[in-house]
């Protein structure tokens, strides 16, 4: 009868989340140097002081890599995003904050932005766009957005007569036009002016009319 390893000590685990941490951290900046074509797991695996055979380890491939880096990426803009709009009361400055969070996100960390004009059909950047393989948080998430309009609409904030199916999507839409907004301003105007300027376009057509005050 085969006998099974021990399970690995407390300080083991430490040390195997320790190396990963490492192995992710390089990556993430070589993928940004270098992009993902020409970005090489010998040269990850040197900077990161381990053996080329213990990334692959912990990744099968440099693909995988790719997502697992993208993965942390993303969990710690969730945890960002959480802290800086859920808090706000009003549903409008939260769909407001929102946008201008992924566009302050997105400038900041130049990542993503790397890796869609060096490869846009990129399977990791395909699968991350459509949600994975985990439809039921996309659905969560359309229907915390879907929420926050009924709220805004039962505030008088936000107009009834929108179309509640189509506005998150509109706005998912929106949330990347920072990979293309070079295309249309050239030097006339800033992305950033332009990007204001989308929010407050999209803000405008989402906001119910000002009472207007009767007269006597």
């Amino acid at each position: 009868m085969a006998r099974s390893s021990p399970a690995p000590t407390p300080a083991g685990r430490a040390t195997a989340e320790a190396r990963r941490a490492r192995i992710l951290q390089v990556a993430k900046s070589h993928f940004e140097r270098f992009g993902f074509r020409r970005a090489r797991i010998e040269d990850i695996a040197r900077e990161a002081g381990i053996a080329k055979g213990a990334v692959y380890l912990e990744f099968e491939s440099k693909e995988s890599l790719l997502a697992a880096v993208v993965e942390v990426l993303f969990a710690d803009i969730g945890r960002r995003w959480a802290e800086e709009v859920m808090p706000l009361d009003s549903p409008r400055e939260r769909l407001r904050a929102t946008l201008r969070f992924a566009y302050r996100e997105l400038a900041r960390d130049v990542l993503f932005e790397r890796l869609v004009r060096e490869d846009p059909e990129l399977a990791v950047l395909q699968s991350l766009a459509k949600s994975g393989d985990n439809p039921r948080k996309a659905d969560a998430q359309l229907e915390m957005l879907r929420g926050w309009l009924r709220e805004g609409i039962e505030r008088g904030e936000i107009r009834a007569d929108l179309d509640l199916e189509v506005v998150p999507f509109v706005l998912g839409s929106l949330r990347f036009l920072h990979y293309h907004t070079a295309l249309h301003t050239g030097d006339r105007i800033s992305r950033e002016r332009l990007l204001d300027g989308i929010v407050d376009i999209f803000i405008a057509g989402l906001s119910a009319p000002a009472p207007t005050s009767k007269k006597r």
